[in-house]
C-alpha cells in the first residue's frame, strides 16, 4: 500500500483567485520562515509497503548536488552555446530596457538589495575564492584585454583633457588647490555620464 503524503492544512492558501493565493502564500512564508519546524513534514519520506514516496520536492542537499554535477557537465555545452546566441544580445538587452527600469524600480521599493545582502555567506564567499584560486581572477582580467583596451582607448583622451583643463587653473593658494582637486572630481564625474550617453 502507498503511503499518504500530508499537505498543509485546507485553506490555508486559498486558491479561488490569484491575489488570495499569492496574498496567502506570502503569509506562510513568513511564518515558515519563523517557525521552520512545523514545516519539516514537507521533507519527510511517507514509508508505505511496497512504495515509499520520497518528499514532494527534494532535500536541499540532492538538489544543490543535482544543480552542481549537471552545471560541471555542461561546460563546454554553454562554451558552444554562448557564441551561438538566438537573438542579439545587445539589441535584446536595449529592447528590453523598459523591463530592467520597472523590475530595478519594484527591488528598490522592496530594498531588496539590502535584504539580499543580510543573506550573504560571508564564510561562504571567502570559500569559493580560495577554491577558485587566482587563476580565475587572472583568467577573467586576461580574457578580457580587448575590453579593458576599449575602454582605456575611449577614457584616456577625455582624462588628458581633463588634465589640460586643471592645468590651465591658477594653484597658488590652498583655496586655489581645493578649487582644482573638485574640478577634478567634476571633471570625472562629467566623463563618466557622457561615457555612460
Amino acid at each position: 500500500m502507498i503511503g499518504k503524503r500530508k499537505g498543509l492544512p485546507e485553506g490555508v492558501v486559498r486558491h479561488d483567485t490569484l491575489e488570495h493565493f499569492a496574498k496567502d502564500f506570502l503569509k506562510l512564508l513568513g511564518v515558515q520562515s519563523k517557525h521552520p519546524e512545523a514545516f519539516a513534514f514537507l521533507n519527510e519520506q511517507v514509508v508505505g509497503n511496497p512504495v515509499t514516496l520520497g518528499s514532494r520536492v527534494i532535500s536541499p542537499q540532492d538538489w544543490a548536488k543535482k544543480q552542481i554535477d549537471r552545471a560541471a557537465a555542461a561546460g563546454d555545452t554553454w562554451a558552444t552555446n554562448v557564441q551561438r546566441p538566438r537573438k542579439d544580445p545587445v539589441g535584446a538587452a536595449i529592447a528590453a530596457d523598459a523591463k530592467r527600469k520597472d523590475r530595478l524600480k519594484a527591488a528598490e521599493a522592496a530594498d531588496k538589495w539590502k535584504k539580499k545582502m543580510a543573506k550573504v555567506d560571508v564564510d561562504a564567499m571567502y570559500a569559493t575564492i580560495r577554491a577558485l584560486g587566482s587563476g580565475v581572477y587572472t583568467t577573467g582580467v586576461t580574457a578580457r584585454t580587448a575590453k579593458i583596451s576599449n575602454v582605456i582607448n575611449d577614457l584616456q583622451p577625455k582624462v588628458a583633457a581633463l588634465a589640460a583643463a586643471i592645468d590651465q587653473m591658477p594653484d597658488d593658494t590652498d583655496a586655489n588647490r581645493e578649487k582644482r582637486m573638485l574640478a577634478s572630481r567634476k571633471g570625472m564625474i562629467a566623463i563618466g555620464q557622457q561615457r555612460a550617453g
